[in-house]
């Protein structure tokens, strides 16, 4: 390498590292495309899966990093259990769609009078454990240890291959990532398929660009698998574009805290200065950070002559303050990263206004806690999946200034009449109870069963 190409290197590091110091977004994103590095013992591990996974599964080696994870497992005769795949299993990843998928998988599991068992198939981050885990599971659910029940045990992707599973178990698929390497498992022969039930809660090939990523992701939905899914938004978005025809009582409406948000409804005042709260998470693609954050700067243009005192606040994920004012750090956005729960539910009765950006289909929680506890709230349209959701909800296109021009309307709107008040969904906009989705879906397991059992001793 001769001198000038070394300069020209040494200065290209330099900017970079300069760029990653200052610049959240690049940082955020440099991060996702880095991922955690592989130990050797990750390696080892996949080595063991390709060994032990039957002819079908090997053409799949490393079509993603989870493909084999499941295709050489051990099954026996024993007690059934639900078996819960998830990607991890840790404190400061358990968030709204694990919280579900436990929901799901313990409901299913006393419905169906079996244990749960979890099976993690990311390769574990430093300092978790299956212990760890169990204990998470044990914290955000009690009784899963009530009545001298066992608790939720946890198997570590590390551990799969010691472990025996259940010929008559019911596995659940989360995410295309456990959804993947579960079609590869029936396609090795060592899951049955009627024995699959797939917990969809997105349209996650929009978590990907146009790849192999997104075509994998896709491809999980023709796997066949009984699907539940979170939102009836989402089983009409999967109908459209999937052609899937989710029976509607399969499909619940996300969980809400709907006494809690009566709670802070109540705390909600008229105040002088009107608070906008955005809901920020620079490394989500999906949530749109920095199309948010023009749309607020087109709301400052807009009511720089109104004379309103508006402050603008961002939770969901840290990033540093953002200037709104066109450079001139009057107006800020001001970031207080991921709270705790009641800090976060004591702080949106705070904000009569609220900017939550969601590109895919499925209604994200935090634009129903500010509808209904009586904030007026922003967000983007998603193919018709949003009109008419909430009276309080205003659903725009996907461009800084009709995004921008509803958060001024709303905060006119805020600073003139205040809060609304607690503001209840209509029944099943969203979707039935879980309860009873569930239980649809172990009907339908237990048809298959009986089936079974009728063939079998034909």
């Amino acid at each position: 390498m001769n001198f000038e190409k070394a300069r020209r290197l040494v200065s290209d590091l330099v900017r970079v590292n300069e760029r990653y110091a200052r610049d959240g977004h690049y940082r955020n994103d440099v991060r996702e495309r880095l991922g955690r590095t592989v130990s050797r013992v990750d390696v080892g591990v996949a080595r063991r899966e390709r060994d032990r996974a039957p002819l079908a599964a090997r053409p799949f080696e490393g079509l993603v990093e989870t493909s084999l994870a499941l295709a050489g497992i051990r099954t026996v005769d024993r007690e059934p259990e639900v078996v819960l795949v998830v990607d991890e299993l840790r404190e400061g990843a358990a968030f709204a769609g694990v919280q579900t998928a436990l929901a799901v998988a313990l409901a299913l599991g006393a419905r169906l009078d079996r244990s749960v068992r979890v099976v993690m198939v990311r390769w574990t981050t430093p300092g978790n454990s299956a212990a760890a885990a169990e204990a998470l599971v044990a914290d955000r659910f009690p009784e899963s240890r009530a009545d001298g029940r066992p608790g939720v045990r946890v198997v570590r992707r590390e551990d799969v291959l010691d472990t025996e599973f259940g010929r008559d178990d019911v596995w659940i698929a989360t995410h295309w990532k456990t959804a993947h390497p579960l079609d590869v498992a029936v396609t090795a022969g060592v899951v049955p398929h009627d024995r699959v039930a797939y917990l969809v809660q997105d349209y996650e090939p929009g978590f990907s660009p146009w790849s192999t990523e997104y075509a994998v992701a896709a491809s999980t939905y023709r796997a066949g698998f009984r699907m539940l899914v979170n939102s009836e938004p989402l089983r009409k978005y999967l109908a459209d574009v999937e052609d899937l025809d989710v029976p509607p009582e399969r499909t619940f409406a996300p969980h809400l805290d709907v006494e809690l948000l009566e709670r802070v409804a109540a705390a909600r005042q008229h105040e002088d200065v009107v608070r906008v709260l955005f809901y920020g998470r620079p490394s989500k693609h999906r949530n749109l950070f920095r199309l948010g954050v023009a749309a607020l700067r087109v709301a400052v243009q807009e009511l720089a002559a109104d004379g309103i005192r508006v402050e603008f606040h961002s939770a969901g994920e840290q990033h540093g303050d953002v200037e709104l004012d066109g450079g001139r750090g009057d107006v800020k956005l001001v970031s207080h990263g991921t709270m705790p729960w009641d800090d976060y539910f004591r702080f949106i009765a705070s904000t009569n206004v609220v900017l939550s950006l969601q590109h895919s289909p499925h209604p994200s929680h935090p634009p129903f806690d500010g509808a209904i506890s009586g904030a007026r709230v922003v967000t983007n349209e998603f193919r018709g999946t949003r009109e008419h959701l909430h009276p309080n909800l205003a659903a725009v296109p996907a461009d800084a200034r009709s995004l921008g021009l509803a958060v001024a309307d709303a905060v006119r709107r805020a600073a003139a009449e205040g809060p609304t008040g607690f503001a209840p969904l209509a029944e099943h906009a969203l979707g039935g109870p879980l309860d009873a989705a569930v239980d649809a879906l172990a009907t339908a397991i237990e048809h298959d069963g009986q089936h079974h059992h009728e063939e079998s001793t034909r």
